[in-house]
């Protein structure tokens, strides 16, 4: 009996050990490749309440999106009246715009992509970048772990390898066991803190952790953030190729 249970005691004891090496030899790359493998879908549809606070002007708007993996995406405001049938439309890099009261279509580049997106926080570069671009484009280098609001966090620092990126140092804390990134800080390249960004509210979907909620404050906007708020999402579900299309976009 004492040999049996010190054979499961060896066996936990080297399972233990054998994931704590692996995790603590997990490279920045590999972390951040975790955390798109997380985030990964074929498709997905979401109701969405966006909450724009500035000051103690507080703004509400609903839209709902579709997408298909990092390709495609397609947006609809739905309110307030103002902004009701505006609509985005992502094709790889390329964004257009339907503004309603103008009954035209807008194509968005270069420096517009770094405007405000509806009046938030986010731009409409913030809405774009892929998982991709990301490990592309920057430097990454895991700087330690730290604990982050009760979580014990992964500490990742990237640097652009493009000149005229907008921000050209992130910052990431990511959960260590759910792998899934709680917060990131932006700066230019002066150094300067452009934005922060924050994962809450957790959830686990059909086997992927998933946050219902991401605020985002503009720190060049006094007293500004914008809160992002899951109402309804679907993961992996069938969705016509009509919606994506500029067709639909123009769509009355």
């Amino acid at each position: 009996m004492k040999k049996i249970l010190m054979t499961i005691l060896i066996i936990i004891t080297i399972s233990f050990l054998t994931e704590s090496y692996t995790q603590e030899k997990m490279t920045a790359e590999e972390i951040l490749k975790r955390r798109d493998e997380n985030m990964a879908f074929e498709s997905a549809y979401t109701e969405v309440e966006m909450i724009i606070t500035i000051g103690n002007r507080v703004n509400k708007k609903e839209l709902i999106s579709y997408s298909e993996g990092t390709e495609k995406s397609f947006i609809e405001f739905l309110s307030p009246a103002r902004d009701k049938g505006t609509k985005m439309l992502k094709i790889g890099k390329v964004l257009k715009i339907y503004f309603p009261s103008a009954e035209r279509v807008m194509r968005l580049s270069g420096h517009m992509l770094r405007q405000s997106m509806m009046g938030s926080d986010f731009s409409y570069e913030d809405l774009t970048e892929t998982a991709e671009e990301l490990r592309e484009e920057y430097e990454v280098k895991l700087q330690g772990e730290e604990n982050f609001e009760g979580t014990q966090c992964y500490v990742l620092e990237l640097e652009s390898k493009v000149e005229n990126k907008t921000y050209f140092f992130q910052k990431i804390w990511m959960d260590k066991e759910k792998l899934i990134g709680l917060k990131v800080e932006l700066y230019a390249k002066s150094g300067k803190l452009l934005k922060v960004m924050r994962a809450l509210n957790v959830q686990s979907f059909k086997k992927r952790y998933y946050p219902t909620k991401i605020v985002m404050e503009d720190k060049l906007r006094k007293n500004s953030k914008t809160e992002m708020i899951l109402k309804k999402i679907d993961f992996d579900i069938p969705i016509s190729p009509n919606i994506f299309s500029e067709r639909n976009l123009m769509r009355r």
